[in-house]
This record gives structure tokens, sequence and C-alpha cells, in this order.
């Protein structure tokens, strides 16, 4: 049975509690909220924290003033907190927002955004961004945005572009899997376009990853990033299935190369 007091809200292991999880009064909006595994919440869940441990779903998003930490979880809509995010082995169906950001072993039908971003082993369907730094390692997102610095270690994006502002670390090249067959000049091995140090080009206080001037025909890459757009847009509104949802499902709905796909590895 579930137990929401005014000083705690916690949905025990197996349990379903129908309805939101909100403060109705002032005295419960710093009520931390916790589910136990294997439970369910039919709607949006509101605490001063919240923890969501292993298989527990949250049929609506998840918010917090005081930080939220996902272990295990399936969330049907966005993730958001002025303060920590911390996730492990979690799915999420929405944009994931916090100032401070760490992600494992996740996928995100959304964009990421925060101060401080890390992300480690994880695939994220739109942009990861991070207004002061930025860490990415063995993951895939549909192209990444840092403000400032960036530690960037086997990425693989979908679009051949990334922006960067600050100080840049790229430990291994950035992998390009969302264009299939293209010609590239200087792609010796015919496997993914990779791009390295000699593919960042400045524009203003602007610093970009990208891979237009190696690019050979244009149109072709024009109408694929078209058919990347729109595949982008399906996965994340196609949220029936979004449990059982994994990072090859994910590839496939997206007919993204899986070549060289860190995250797979």
């Amino acid at each position: 049975m579930a137990h929401i007091e005014q000083t705690r809200a916690v949905v025990e292991a197996e349990e379903t509690h129908d309805g939101r999880i909100i403060p109705a009064k002032q005295a419960e909006i710093d009520r931390p909220v916790r589910l136990q595994r294997d439970s369910t919440v039919c709607g949006s869940v509101y605490g001063g924290t919240v923890e969501v441990n292993e298989r527990a779903t949250v049929e609506g998003s998840v918010m917090a003033s005081d930080g939220i930490d996902l272990a295990g979880a399936n969330i049907t809509g966005e993730v958001g907190t002025p303060d920590k995010v911390t996730a492990s082995d979690a799915r999420v169906d929405g944009t994931v927002t916090g100032k401070h950001v760490l992600l494992s072993d996740c996928v995100v039908r959304g964009n990421v955004v925060g101060s401080e971003v890390i992300l480690e082993d994880c695939v994220v369907l739109g942009i990861a961004t991070a207004d002061r730094s930025l860490t990415v390692e063995n993951s895939l997102c549909y192209t990444v945005r840092a403000e400032d610095e960036a530690i960037v270690d086997e990425l693989t994006i979908v679009l051949p572009q990334a922006i960067m502002k600050g100080a840049i670390d790229l430990q291994s090249p950035v992998a390009v899997a969302g264009l299939g067959s293209i010609d590239v000049e200087n792609d010796g091995d015919g496997r993914l376009p990779e791009m390295d140090a000699d593919d960042l080009y400045e524009q203003g206080n602007t610093t970009y990853l990208t891979l237009a001037p190696r690019i050979l025909n244009l149109q072709k890459v024009t109408d694929r990033l078209s058919e990347l757009e729109d595949a982008v847009m399906t996965a994340v509104d196609d949220t029936s299935d979004s449990a059982e949802m994994s990072v090859e499902d994910v590839f496939e709905r997206l007919k993204v190369d899986t070549e060289r796909i860190s995250p797979m590895d």
C-alpha cells in the first residue's frame, strides 16, 4: 500500500498508485518521494527529492526541487530539477534537465540539458547540451552542444555536426552514424565517417566539429538528414513500448548503420 503523507510519499514494491503524487498543500512541497522496485505511479510525481528504483515506472513526468535519482526506472515523461539528476539503466521518454546531470546506461527520447552533463554508455535521441562542462563516453547522441569545456571519448552522433564553444578534448574520433553510404574525402576504410581535430572549424566565438567541408555529395546528405529528422521525431513520439525499448530498437527505428556504434559494443 502506498504511504502518501505530509512528510513523505512511498509506493511499496510491486504496488500501483492510481494517480499523481504532487503537493496539495505548502507543507508537502519538500517531502521526499520514493518508488520501490517494480512499483507504478499512474501519473506525474513531484517531491523535494524523488527516488525511483529498479523496474519502477512513472506514467508521467518526474520533477523535484532538490534532486532526482533513477535506478533502472522507466519514466514516460520529462525529468527535471534545478539540482542534480543521476540515473543508471533508465529509460526516459522526454527531456532530462538539471544543474548537474549524470546518466549511465540510459536511453533518453529527448534532449539532455544541464550546466554539467556526463553521459556514459547512453543513447540520447536529441541534443546533449551543457552550459559549463560536457563529458561524453561511449555514447550516441543526435548531436551535442558544449557552451564551455568538452571531453569526448567514443562518441557517435547522427547529425554530422556538433557545436563546441570552449576547450575541447577529443580523446578519440567522433563517428557519424546517420549518413549511411556517402562520399567523404579522406574516408580510408569504408566504415562510418569519423571526425577528429582536423574537422574543427571556428566561426566567430563558436567552434564547429563538422564533416561539411569533406562531404562530396551535399544533396544526398541533405536528403538523408531530412529522413533522419523524421525518424527521430517518430521514435521520440512513439512511447507505446518504452519499457521494452532497447538500444538496438532505437537504431533500427532510425535505420542507423551499426557497424561502429559504441554503446552496442
